[in-house]
């Protein structure tokens, strides 16, 4: 567990050496975000994060388990939508939400994309909102429990 646990640390995206999320995917060997299907880019995933933190707020509360966890929630709090939302994924360089059908481009708008995937993927959501607004302040105020 604790080998598991290394990993998804060290796999925690840096960007300009502020620790914000993890991707849907990343490599095997260098743990650097990688693209899965066409739509799925190298970015930071709102989604997948929020399993990742909710687990390690679930463990002992070294350090860098803290910082990590602070981090990724720091990173949800400032990537929130105008409208409430989450978007699945943010481009890394930018932190805009990014989206693509299954040609493999890149776009900034959902409607930009093929209806079927439009319709067809979890694009929005509201993944973190549980998290953010009660389980991490509960969790600040007695980590590991």
């Amino acid at each position: 567990m604790d080998r598991g646990v290394e990993v998804i640390l060290r796999s925690q995206i840096r960007i300009n050496g502020v620790l914000t999320a993890w991707c849907a995917q990343h490599d095997e060997v260098t743990l650097e975000p990688r693209k899965a299907r066409a739509y799925e880019h190298p970015s930071l995933s709102a989604n997948e994060s929020v399993a990742i933190v909710r687990f390690l707020m679930r463990r002992p509360p070294t350090p860098a388990i803290v910082a990590a966890v602070d981090g990724a929630v720091a990173w949800l709090e400032r990537s929130r939508l105008p409208d409430g939302r989450w978007a699945r994924f943010y481009e890394l360089t930018t932190n805009r939400p990014i989206f693509s059908g299954r040609d493999g481009v890149v776009r900034y708008k959902l409607d930009e994309i093929e209806k079927e995937r439009q319709d067809g993927y979890a694009w929005y959501g509201s993944w973190p909102k549980t998290l953010i607004e009660k389980q991490y302040p509960a969790w600040k105020q007695h980590p590991g429990k």
